[in-house]
């Protein structure tokens, strides 16, 4: 197929990966497609064989192009890729991932068919498979829809590798890769989807996201390099700088990426980062995030100890942000859902409501005279461990008319390393009729008591049952959560 002819630019920048990236060229000359594309590969400083493989691989085909960006990183070569690019659209792959055959054919047809802007096929990742929010979006056809808003958690896919886009959009509103830092892709991605009037999405896999065995993927450090969390506040200050151009509605599904992709390096940063560089991230983040409201924040994180950060910027409470098992009290109930106890406003109660209180029986053993001693352990998502052992509780055991005191020891120190408290209830069957009990954790507060569905421990369930005061007993798993059962019982 003659230049004149080739539609769609393919940019791949690289840098030392030997040990994938034939593999990788191999899955693009596979393409359908390949004879309509212009393959630019650009290494940015390998030290490898990489550039001999690249440049074997461009002598073999007339429509691959090798040149070099060394000084940068792959937003740069990106960057080089995309200035080199004569297409109307264009694509960006990495050196160490696979490219399923029908790839290129499939995003580029549906560019044309759709006159969208940006397409967004289904990715795959390996070896473990990873469900992002956007993937409910994909259907059996082709959906196109006039805005993101339409498709808010779309937001969230901020990688280029499973994208087509229109070049004209990307050129027209000076849309480029973040230069020598991680994370360059959501310089593009994100505000393409803000920008596009119209949006494509393909259910078909076209992109294999390969996470290395060698500990040098993105993915691998993400949580553990300093630079890493620099990086996306800086792209996230960036992004937050296209507020006052969007619409209402494109402000709303902006912020859903600003508070979603920093949730897990607040929750970390203070790990990570001394108590002055920790303070200098927590104001730079409230600049970021002031104004929005805690329903948003709610709504686009995980649960409260990742709401928590955000709660502590909306006061200014950088001690909550850095040690907030300094700041906050137990917890409370109300209307039967449990809240972090925190001296804040009403503004606060969506961020502070508790998600989950995982609580499980452990195990069993006989206690004197004839009891059975209960063991479990229990946490309260969003609160320290340091402070479960403040809160009083109880255990109730369903249909039975019994709830128990129980002692709450605290912190578990059985060098498993596993979050959380134990706690243990001291039981006698002959309190008990025959049956089986559901059991309940009660946990008692300043407001009123919660309980919570206990469930038990793997591989307990096939423990044997433990001989009580006249009496069998035994725990079981029935529909997930724990069950007493008495098998028999003289008074």
């Amino acid at each position: 197929m003659s230049q004149a002819n080739r539609d769609v630019t393919v940019v791949v920048p690289f840098r030392d990966v030997q040990n994938y990236f034939s593999e990788f060229l191999a899955s693009v000359a596979a393409q359908t497609a390949f004879a309509r594309a212009h393959v630019i590969l650009v290494d940015n400083g390998s030290s490898d064989q990489s550039v001999a493989i690249a440049s074997e691989f461009a002598r073999a085909h007339p429509n691959v192009d090798l040149v070099a960006q060394p000084q940068g990183r792959a937003g740069d070569a990106r960057n080089m890729g995309m200035d080199m690019a004569s297409t109307p659209y264009i694509v960006f792959w990495d050196a160490d991932d696979i490219v399923p055959e029908g790839s290129l054919e499939v995003l580029r047809n549906t560019i044309v068919k759709t006159r969208a802007t940006v397409v967004v096929g289904r990715e795959k990742h390996t070896p473990k498979p990873v469900k992002s929010p956007w993937h409910k979006y994909f259907g059996k056809n082709v959906k196109t829809v006039n805005s993101v808003v339409d498709i808010p958690d779309l937001i969230h896919s901020a990688s280029c590798w499973n994208k087509i886009f229109d070049l004209d959009l990307l050129r027209s509103q000076g849309i480029r890769f973040g230069s020598a830092m991680a994370f360059e892709d959501a310089y593009v991605s994100i505000p393409a989807l803000l920008l596009s009037e119209r949006i494509s999405l393909v259910d078909a896999p076209v992109y294999e996201y390969r996470r290395r065995g060698d500990g040098t993927s993105v993915m691998d450090t993400i949580w553990d390099l300093p630079q890493n969390y620099v990086d996306q506040l800086a792209m996230l200050e960036y992004l937050a700088g296209m507020r006052q151009s969007l619409t209402p509605y494109h402000q709303e599904t902006l912020e859903r990426f600003l508070i979603r992709s920093l949730q897990g390096f607040l929750l970390r940063a203070p790990r990570v980062f001394g108590e002055g560089d920790c303070r200098q991230l927590f104001e730079r983040c409230r600049a970021l995030y002031w104004g929005i409201t805690s329903e948003q924040f709610a709504r686009s994180t995980n649960d409260t100890r990742h709401r928590l950060p955000y709660l502590a910027m909306h006061y200014g409470d950088f001690d909550l942000f850095y040690r907030p098992a300094a700041v906050l009290g137990s917890v409370f109930g109300r209307e039967g859902d449990l809240y972090v106890d925190y001296p804040g406003t009403s503004w606060a109660l969506p961020l502070t409501k508790v998600t989950s209180v995982p609580a499980r029986i452990d195990g069993v053993s006989a206690g004197e005279g004839g009891a059975v001693v209960v063991h479990g352990s229990f946490s309260v998502n969003g609160l320290p461990d340091e402070l479960l052992a403040k809160i009083e509780l109880q255990v109730w055991f369903e249909r039975s008319g019994k709830t128990l005191p129980a002692v709450n020891h605290g912190q578990a120190h059985d060098g498993t390393g596993r979050p959380g408290a134990a706690f243990s209830v001291a039981l006698d069957p002959r309190q008990f009729q025959a049956g089986s009990f559901p059991v309940r954790l009660v946990l008692c507060t300043r407001g009123r008591d919660v309980s919570r569905p206990c469930t038990v421990s793997p591989g307990f369930a096939q423990q044997p049952p433990v001989t009580g005061f006249h009496g069998l007993t035994r725990l079981t798993a029935d529909g997930g959560n724990a069950h007493l059962v008495i098998e028999s019982a003289q008074h």
